[in-house]
């Protein structure tokens, strides 16, 4: 049995296009969709229940664990269920249509870790075959798991209390312990989000992903046309302060140059801060 799960935490909408995804595709095989919300402001179980309607389980944190925490905490609690795969999805995903069927293919070749998102982010270092390459580092995302792998890398790291950056410590755990990291060569999943708990302003492309349906091209051309508005509505704002800024004659820039000074003069020798002082004022 296959674990499909999903860290959520606000962003309804985008949440909402990647279930739509989701349920497109053919998830047939037996499986268990387990939610696990991190204290979400945008939307409660009820809301939950309606966009997952198949979902095993959807678990509500008391208080926002964070990404790292709420993942570690799905890690933990998957363990304590019987499936024997988990895939580590995110609410920010869309699926090709047979991207399920084509991982359980694949999986098999594999030291029991797949990452279906080749991210341009994580280069490959060496090609297996016409399907499969491997790399140094992955993403958590999109990421298929046998329970063999979660056990080892939660009996191998620090505590739930201490954990930080999971994705970047189960890579280099598992580098250190000589386990080859494998990945699609063809993308099966494509992430949409550009702002959460770990991305701002960030798109990270899959390599040779493949639009397969009109639903799928349509939520790209809507998550790009948010993206747009939300540059240029940045770049509106940041006007706006530059704006603010010359009308009060710099003074921002005047305080943050005089605190910098001082710092500088206070660490660096005399004669050192008096030639570099010397030398601004000679390219002034």
């Amino acid at each position: 049995m296959l674990t499909i799960g999903i860290p959520t935490y606000n962003r309804k909408k985008i949440l909402e296009l990647m279930a739509s995804s989701l349920y497109e595709s053919n998830i047939s095989i037996p499986h268990n969709i387990r939610i696990y919300d991190d204290c979400s402001t945008e939307y409660g179980i009820e809301e939950l229940k309606k966009i997952f309607p198949t979902a095993t389980s959807i678990k509500i944190n008391e208080v926002n664990l964070k990404a790292d925490k709420n993942t570690y905490q799905m890690y933990h609690d998957f363990l304590l269920s019987s499936d024997e795969l988990l895939f580590n999805a995110d609410s920010d995903l869309i699926f090709c249509k047979d991207w399920l069927v084509t991982a359980l293919k694949l999986f098999p070749k594999t030291n029991g870790i797949l990452s279906l998102f080749n991210a341009n982010s994580h280069e490959s270092y060496r090609q297996i075959d016409d399907e499969l390459c491997l790399k140094k580092t992955i993403g958590a995302a999109g990421t298929l798991f046998h329970r063999d792998k979660v056990s080892e890398f939660l009996a191998n790291i620090d505590s739930f209390d201490n954990i930080k950056d999971i994705d970047w410590r189960f890579s280099e755990y598992f580098n250190n312990v000589g386990t080859p990291i494998f990945c699609v060569n063809n993308s099966l999943v494509q992430h949409i989000g550009y702002f959460g708990q770990h991305t701002k302003y960030y798109f990270d492309f899959g390599r040779n992903y493949k639009i397969e349906t009109v639903n799928q091209g349509q939520i790209i051309n809507d998550i790009f046309g948010s993206f747009i508005d939300d540059i240029r509505n940045l770049e509106i704002e940041r006007t706006k302060f530059m704006q603010t800024v010359d009308k009060e004659n710099n003074s921002i820039f005047f305080h943050l140059r005089r605190i910098i000074v001082l710092i500088l003069k206070k660490l660096l020798p005399k004669k050192t801060f008096d030639l570099l002082v010397k030398t601004h004022k000679h390219k002034e």
